[in-house]
């Protein structure tokens, strides 16, 4: 018999990439969607508002899922112009969906997807993260996201459903757009760009690709300890310099770099990177793709989409054909 999942926020970077790996290991998938669709064939979407209590409960009832992959959220990790928008969607959003699951009364594990942000300033030994470090955040996205497991936690010691936290680091990979440094990088260079300015690119960070987040989260569904955190990441140390050559060389030519001063953030953590000995050692995951991989496959994504946008500018959206190579 097929397990049936239900994937929040479905539409969304990664929840698109674990839909398609769920369906690839013959699951059913069913996912919340709300400013644009997921574009998976195979995935029964709703729309659906998950700070809509009523609505959520809607959705879990009619999806009846084994497992609910909660990854609804609004993903503000520097700027947050509207703060009510932010908690209500990564706070009270999470509250709602429980809420649901504990009237439903049949789904066996919610897999919560938390954030590294959650962890707020570390100055650990050698900046390696574990997850038994107090969550300490100093972001309004990183307290929606420790407040949210607190919520989630809390939950599942008063029920019988089991939670699963993961703490997700930086992911990137093919269909990544938006702000984010590698993303932006990507588009400009995509877009012809002889000239990048950036920030500062000293800062060491832990990358893994969007696709092995998918299956890590998977491998916490199946193996994870209930009332565990974990941190989903590569636990590979790499300076944002070096994932910059890294992207260059995937685009295969030569870019002029200059730090400008109105990029650069007044605090900034040098050194984070995850302990996820505790990821290996529950569930057996380990990452699939190799950093060069990734950032060859984002510059191809940027690159066929740049193409297309410049083919068809009345293109309202939907799936590259990168991305429909690469399903499943």
């Amino acid at each position: 018999m097929s397990r049936r999942a239900l994937v929040t926020g479905v539409g969304g970077f990664t929840g698109r990439r674990l839909a398609e790996r769920l369906l690839a290991d013959g699951w059913d998938v069913s996912g919340t969607v709300h400013s644009r669709p997921s574009g998976i064939e195979g995935v029964q979407e709703h729309r659906c508002d998950v700070a809509d209590w009523a609505e959520v409960r809607r959705v879990v009832a009619e999806s009846r899922p084994d497992v609910v992959f909660h990854l609804a959220a609004i993903v503000d990790t520097v700027t947050t112009p509207d703060l009510s928008a932010l908690y209500r969607t990564n706070t009270l959003g999470t509250a709602a969906v429980l809420d649901a699951v504990g009237k439903a009364g049949d789904v066996a594990r919610v897999v919560l997807a938390s954030s590294a942000f959650a962890y707020g300033r570390f100055d650990g030994p050698g900046a390696v993260v574990g997850e038994d470090t107090p969550l300490a955040p100093v972001t309004p996205y990183g307290a929606s996201k420790a407040a949210a497991e607190v919520i989630a936690l809390q939950w599942s010691r008063q029920h019988a459903t089991d939670v699963v936290v993961a703490r997700g680091f930086q992911h990137t990979g093919p269909g990544h757009v938006g702000r984010y440094a590698l993303a932006d990088w990507a588009r400009q260079l995509a877009e012809g760009a002889d000239r990048l300015e950036v920030g500062d690119l000293s800062p060491v960070r832990d990358y893994l690709d969007v696709r092995d987040v998918a299956g890590a989260y998977v491998a916490l569904a199946e193996s994870g300890r209930a009332g565990r955190a974990y941190n989903v990441a590569s636990g590979i140390p790499r300076s944002m310099r070096d994932m910059l050559d890294g992207l260059v060389t995937a685009f295969g030519r030569e870019v002029e770099v200059a730090v400008a001063p109105d990029r650069l953030r007044a605090v900034d953590q040098p050194v984070f990177v995850a302990d996820v000995e505790r990821l290996h050692e529950d569930t057996g995951w380990v990452p699939a793709y190799g950093v060069e991989e990734t950032l060859r496959d984002l510059a191809d994504f940027a690159t066929e989409s740049a193409r297309a946008a410049g083919e068809d500018d009345a293109r309202s959206a939907g799936f590259t054909p990168f991305e429909r190579r690469t399903r499943g």
